[in-house]
């Protein structure tokens, strides 16, 4: 199905590149795609988005007027792949997911014609220990795949033009906890109160990942992107009780940080506030705490994030206003007597 275009979409002429977006059934992938379809901005410069998803299918997906291309373990791509020169290769949150990562990008090398090959992988990846922390770390191992087209000329133009992305902590993460702020007024996190992080909102990872896909260079992606390790994070560096600050300030309410352990979080993430998130996804929320824990995740990187827009990336107050509705505390209910 051809790519709908938006009644904002300007007078230049259509761009002919052809975009896979894989793990499309994921909030990335899916925002990523809502963006590129519905976004004035983009509307020109792709001709067809296909939507890659580890489901038999999405009809919402379909509906934003994209191709959706069910995809099993072992399947041949090639047929799909030939007019693909772009691709966002977003990992699958499952416990199989260097696998399947792995696999992609050997279809894709197959291929030979996926020039722009962008890679979504994890900041402080690089600073997890294989053994203590082994999701975060495979997330190098994939880069390292990710990276390795352009060196080799057996895979004609796949890879040529390649971008990595590194997005932190997804602040959207700290919705598994609207259960505890809402009802005790409590943000729950295995952290110590003094070691800080910086959560990073989805919206400005999309909207880099969409910017990525349709710069256009000499070579591929746009010359300011391409090669790049892109480290995304939040504004600001914040430790709990700040977290918990932020929140109070959105909200119009007290909202206090709560030091848990690992079991306390392993408990509440197994729990129906957890229902939704792999197992895999699961271990890497944990080992993301570790490295919180460790006082690996003390910095900021939004220097990127400001050069393409030129503003800074969501500040966590804005986060939880947009949230409000889910961590606000709820008022409980009191019987009143009616008058005689």
């Amino acid at each position: 199905m051809p790519a709908k275009k938006t009644s904002t979409e300007s007078k230049a002429p259509a761009s002919t590149r052809n975009i896979l977006i894989t793990s499309a059934e994921g909030h990335t992938g899916r925002l990523v795609i809502e963006l590129l379809m519905t976004d004035g901005k983009y509307a020109n410069k792709f001709a067809t988005i296909t939507a890659l998803v580890f489901s038999e299918g999405d009809k919402e997906l379909e509906e934003l007027g994209v191709t959706v291309l069910p995809y099993k373990p072992g399947q041949d791509l090639q047929e799909k792949l030939k007019d693909t020169d772009t691709c966002l290769l977003i990992p699958p949150a499952r416990k199989d997911k260097a696998k399947l990562t792995k696999e992609l990008l050997e279809q894709a090398k197959k291929a030979k014609s996926v020039t722009n090959v962008v890679f979504l992988s994890s900041a402080a990846c690089d600073f997890a220990e294989r053994d203590k922390q082994p999701r975060l770390r495979e997330f190098v191992d994939l880069e390292t795949l990710a990276m390795e087209s352009k060196q080799d000329p057996e895979t004609g133009d796949t890879g040529h033009s390649p971008c990595i992305i590194r997005p932190s902590f997804y602040a959207e993460n700290l919705l598994l906890y609207n259960k505890q702020a809402q009802g005790e007024g409590k943000l729950p996190l295995p952290i110590d109160p003094n070691h800080k992080f910086s959560p990073v909102a989805l919206g400005d990872i999309a909207q880099v990942a969409a910017y990525v896909l349709t710069s256009e260079g000499p070579h591929g992606l746009a010359d300011n992107v391409r090669g790049q390790v892109i480290i995304l994070t939040g504004p600001a560096m914040v430790a709990g009780p700040e977290l918990a600050e932020a929140a109070s300030q959105a909200l119009g309410t007290k909202m206090e940080f709560e030091s848990i352990t690992e079991e306390k979080a392993k408990e509440i993430l197994s729990s129906d506030q957890g229902a939704e998130v792999d197992e895999a996804e699961k271990e890497y929320l944990l080992e993301y705490y570790s490295l919180v824990r460790e006082g690996k995740t003390a910095y900021v990187a939004d220097l990127a994030f400001q050069a393409l827009f030129g503003t800074k990336t969501l500040q966590l107050p804005d986060f939880f206003k947009n949230y409000s509705e889910d961590f606000k505390p709820k008022k409980r209910k009191t019987n009143v007597a009616a008058k005689k």
